[in-house]
């Protein structure tokens, strides 16, 4: 399962958490979850 990690939004901050359109969020949180609904693979 993808995790925002995954995103080409996800800004990291450090190792286990960053930063998606203002919400900080962990790095291993399942897209599923995302609380901003905007997951988008990196290419």
């Amino acid at each position: 399962m993808a995790q925002c990690k995954d995103c080409q939004f996800y800004k990291p901050i450090d190792d286990t958490k960053g930063d998606c359109f203002g919400h900080e969020v962990p790095a291993t949180l399942d897209v599923e979850k995302c609380p901003t609904k905007s997951f988008k693979p990196r290419k």
